[in-house]
């Protein structure tokens, strides 16, 4: 399926504690979630996940003296398997990959514990909780009570929500990773943007020293509240910008390299096309229109496109592609990250 969610006996391992694009799998729950509510609504306790040696089985021996033989597996001592306990089917054990003798795994029970450690900030909540690619891979989302709005036009208001996004992985793809991230209410818009000099992300290998470091990141992510200062200051430094529809058309432009000479015909079509869907948004998109002719509103041109409007391939409904895009916001290295910060860089320097 093309949201990836991890689904057993048609069970979904989601949870949300109100209505979004996923709400028709999973669990809604309906109110602001404890950690443990969490756990529990998407299907993410006690997996007990955990390393299995690996061996490799010998085929049989025929031998005139002894008939069939078969040799004893020969080990792979540096390999091991990663198994959870399946939440749905009592006694299922899934594997889930393989990992190398110095990692360690982070049971999905970590993310509750830090996320509630980090933020110790009244009013901050559980708001998501999944598994994805067959329990590879976890997240967990939590709301914090800061928002950041601007004065739009004819009284309307412009909003952004904050949320701590704990993401882990059992299979050795990826380090256990912290995010913060910031939503466009209007049109729930994931923005990830980097701001110099504070941090937005923390990775954590998994090693033995993986529980410390968990911990160990609530003094590191002390960066993340200024990351929040520092873009809601970099933010209405852009809605203060005003831009017209030629600065809007030479930005795209230059964002999706649409005149890129080296690039195939076929791709500088292809890139013609996004820029012009960005400039698109920009200049007709309801979500937008409070804070129409901006540099903010260029950024968010942007972002309405990767996260409402990128074409997917292969995805058959529009539900499917809306699934898809709804997952690469919050996958490392899908691109989509790597272009809105490019986007808010280089509306801040041309």
């Amino acid at each position: 399926m093309a949201h990836e969610l991890d689904i057993t006996n048609g069970i979904a391992s989601f949870a949300n504690s109100r209505s979004d694009a996923w709400h028709r799998l999973g669990t809604s729950v309906g109110h602001a979630m404890t950690g443990q509510e969490a756990m529990e609504a998407a299907h993410l306790a006690n997996w007990n996940v955990r390393k299995m040696a690996l061996v490799i089985p010998q085929e049989p021996v025929i031998t005139h003296a002894a008939g069939v033989t078969t040799p004893a597996p020969i080990a792979v001592p540096d390999m091991f398997a990663t198994v959870r306990d399946n939440p749905i089917v009592a006694g299922q054990v899934d594997y889930l990959g393989v990992v190398g003798s110095k990692y360690e795994p982070v049971q999905n029970e970590a993310s509750c514990a830090v996320l509630d450690a980090i933020t110790d900030e009244s009013g901050a909540h559980f708001e998501t909780a999944g598994a994805l690619k067959g329990g590879r891979e976890t997240f967990v989302t939590m709301k914090l009570p800061k928002t950041m709005t601007f004065e739009g036009r004819v009284g309307s208001k412009d909003r952004t929500d904050w949320y701590l996004a704990a993401l882990n992985s059992h299979d050795g793809s990826s380090k256990y990773r912290l995010l913060l991230a910031s939503v466009r209410i209007v049109c729930a818009n994931t923005q990830n943007a980097a701001i110099a000099g504070a941090k937005s992300t923390f990775g954590i290998r998994h090693t033995a020293g993986a529980r410390v470091a968990i911990h160990e990141a609530r003094t590191a992510l002390g960066l993340a509240w200024r990351y929040m200062d520092a873009f809601e200051t970099e933010a209405a430094a852009l809605y203060a910008a005003p831009m017209d529809l030629d600065e809007m058309r030479a930005f795209a432009t230059t964002l999706v390299k649409a005149d890129d000479k080296s690039a195939s015909v076929t791709a500088r079509r292809g890139r013609q096309q996004q820029a012009s869907a960005i400039v698109k948004l920009w200049v007709s998109s309801p979500t937008i229109a409070p804070i129409a002719g901006t540099r903010w509103a260029a950024y968010n041109a942007v972002t309405e496109y990767l996260d409402h409007h990128q074409p997917v391939r292969g995805a058959r409904t529009t539900r499917a592609a809306a699934d898809t895009r709804a997952l690469r916001a919050v996958t490392p290295g899908s691109g989509v990250e790597t272009l809105k910060v490019d986007a808010f860089r280089l509306l801040q320097t041309t």
